[in-house]
């Protein structure tokens, strides 16, 4: 994965540490997240830096840098249906309920994050994927942006009010978006196709 988040917010990194503690814990979580098998920071590329290095703004605000992170493989939930999808789709609703109460709100649920991948005998496990729009309960937001896949996303969040940022991203939220999802992958496809 090659992305540019913000500085200011806490990195995929820094809550996938959070979330494997949650794993060691819990065994609908174990299993059920990805594994992060190697990432790396480019401080260089901050555009902070950059901006600062070329005389411009030195203003931090909405700064980003530059990172890989190193996943092992995952296969989209989209490719299972019947039971397969069912078995999936419910082990990550859980995975994502135990992090909830554990402190990480994942915050963009959407077909994209929901993956899976087989055991040697065959058996689906699902997986909740792409945390870099995730927040910590105790963590203040400190980015300059929070949003999620939006023809996911709840609609209460899609409102002006919400836009100004009168309304918390609370768990039904992410719920919601589960079912957007369900909607939507039933509605999309057939037999995986």
């Amino acid at each position: 994965k090659l992305f540019w988040p913000e500085e200011a917010r806490l990195s995929e990194p820094e809550i996938l540490a959070k979330v494997q503690a949650i794993a060691e814990r819990d065994s609908w979580v174990k299993g059920h997240v990805p594994d992060m098998v190697w990432f790396h920071r480019f401080d260089e590329t901050s555009t902070a830096r950059i901006r600062k290095a070329l005389g411009m703004d030195h203003n931090t605000q909405g700064s980003r840098v530059f990172y890989i992170i190193v996943f092992r493989k995952l296969q989209p939930i989209t490719d299972l249906s019947g039971p397969e999808f069912r078995d999936a789709w419910w082990q990550i609703i859980n995975c994502h309920r135990i992090l909830w109460e554990g402190g990480v709100y994942h915050r963009d649920i959407s077909p994209s994050n929901l993956m899976y991948y087989r055991l040697l005998c065959g058996r689906v496990i699902g997986v909740l994927n792409d945390y870099d729009l995730s927040s910590i309960q105790d963590d203040c937001a400190r980015g300059n942006e929070r949003t999620g896949t939006v023809p996911f996303m709840a609609i209460k969040l899609l409102t002006v009010s919400a836009i100004d940022g009168a309304v918390e991203h609370v768990y039904r939220h992410d719920a919601e978006s589960f079912i957007w999802v369900f909607v939507w992958v039933c509605l999309r496809y057939k037999d995986g196709k």
